[in-house]
């Protein structure tokens, strides 16, 4: 479970706390729909298939894949339908991978040089075709200016979006609903403390309670949580959630 919650670069992570919504951003966030999700806008699915890291800290390269995947998806309206090749297993940043490394490097498909959930060595084939990032940023152009507002212009607008939060002990035995962690009461801290990356891919409304909830994308497997993905409180920065959010706009 330490692998799979981000390895040893990730479990030290701290981020700041999610900056306060402005007026105007408030404004904005009220004009969306109550309920939005990618995976069905209009009856139609723009996000990559549920897939499983195993016992190896690469959540950082699946949640950051995960985006590129779904924004190419978005621009090309499925004509393109990639799914990119990841590595690394002692955790990691989605920043570098799916910003910087994605803009410099580019990211080629898993078939030139599939996933193997140990650390080995990268043999890609340099005659693969690469995909690249135009332009990255964390939400609100810095890091530290996110919050739940801006996350949810930005998920209508541009696509879906990898995300940091806190695995804590009674996480991995979720299997539906929607989910939040007791805090222990060790009282303010202006850092929030973060293992996990995932993909952010909607949000809504419980009909029968009111209670707001983000829906994201894990790289467990499809036989964990509510098929592969979970819900998680929304508004209250649950386990980090809303404290650091990253968004790429690729060139397909």
């Amino acid at each position: 479970m330490y692998r799979r919650a981000g390895g040893r670069r990730t479990i030290s992570h701290t981020q700041p706390k999610p900056a306060p919504a402005s007026p105007e951003q408030k404004r904005r966030a009220a004009l969306l729909p109550e309920n939005f999700d990618w995976r069905d806008v209009q009856g139609v699915n723009y996000v990559s298939d549920v897939r499983d890291q195993e016992s190896c800290g690469s959540c950082y390269v699946f949640a950051s894949m995960g985006m590129l995947e779904a924004r190419v998806r978005i621009a090309t309206r499925n004509q393109r339908q990639d799914v990119f090749s990841t590595q690394g297993c002692e955790g990691g940043f989605a920043f570098l991978v799916g910003g910087r490394y994605s803009q410099d490097q580019g990211v080629a498909a898993e078939e030139c040089n599939p996933y193997t959930g140990v650390d080995d060595k990268c043999d890609t084939d340099m005659s693969c075709a690469r995909t690249y990032v135009s332009e990255y940023e964390y939400v609100g152009g810095y890091y530290g200016a996110c919050n739940d507002a801006l996350m949810m212009l930005a998920l209508v607008e541009n696509g879906p979006m990898a995300v940091a939060f806190m695995v804590y002990d009674d996480f991995p035995s979720y299997s539906g609903g929607i989910y939040h962690h007791t805090d222990s009461g060790n009282g303010f801290n202006p850092l929030e403390p973060t293992n996990h990356a995932v993909l952010l891919v909607g949000y809504g409304v419980e009909a029968d309670t009111g209670e707001k909830f983000w829906s994201v994308k894990n790289s467990w497997g499809g036989s964990w949580g509510e098929d592969g993905f979970f819900r998680i409180r929304r508004g209250t920065d649950e386990c980090g959630m809303e404290s650091e959010a990253l968004e790429s706009t690729v060139i397909p």
